[in-house]
């Protein structure tokens, strides 16, 4: 049962790295933008968060794709 888990896993989990470079330009450059005018505004560090989230996973999925 848990051999079929993990080959159902293996499975799905099939990152692209040109996507991930993609995810993690798109997300440096919105970075950027935000942090050039800072705000209070819950909606502005809404958006930096999920900048800041997106480029961390992205790169984190790169060095662990470039290491296999």
């Amino acid at each position: 049962m848990s051999r079929t888990v993990r080959e159902t896993l293996a499975e799905a989990y099939d990152p692209d790295p040109r996507a991930m470079a993609i995810v993690a330009m798109g997300s440096s450059f919105l970075l950027v933008s935000l942090l050039s005018n800072p705000s209070s505004n819950p909606s502005y560090l809404f958006g930096l968060v999920v900048a800041v989230l997106s480029l961390v996973v992205s790169v984190v999925v790169l060095a662990v794709e470039t290491r296999r």
